[in-house]
């Protein structure tokens, strides 16, 4: 029996931004990203919760936050926050980052990647980057 895959910080952060990503229907690996995505952002974005996110990454509260502030630190997502809920949404730094990164994060997490969406599919992201 195998022990449970470690995920750090790296991996949840891509997988948080390819969700974001695919959440608004941005396709990633389009032509012309880096000039399509200040129309695409500027469209009302929803963004997903705090819930939906710590669902989606299978992880309890505590990494959620850890793995939102590394984000939000970078630069790669914005959080609205009000008493109740959070409103998380990409940044344009998020999305060119991980369009770039997809193939290295590929790469380097095959077998977590594919571990945690063994009951799901793998996402399109995933594969299409080469995987």
């Amino acid at each position: 029996m195998e022990g449970k895959s470690y995920k750090d910080i790296n991996l949840y952060s891509c997988i948080v931004l390819n969700l974001l990503a695919s959440a608004m229907g941005i396709d990633l690996q389009q032509k012309d990203l880096g000039s399509k995505i200040e129309q695409l952002l500027s469209g009302g974005i929803d963004g997903l919760s705090k819930s939906e996110i710590m669902h989606h990454i299978r992880s309890n509260h505590n990494m959620t936050e850890r793995v939102l502030s590394h984000l939000e630190g970078e630069g790669y997502i914005s959080v609205d926050r009000d008493e109740r809920s959070y409103k998380v949404v990409p940044t344009k730094k998020g999305l060119l980052h991980v369009a770039d990164f997809n193939r290295f994060y590929a790469s380097i997490y095959s077998r977590q990647i594919e571990d945690h969406y063994r009951y799901i599919g793998l996402p399109a992201w995933y594969r299409i980057s080469g995987r």
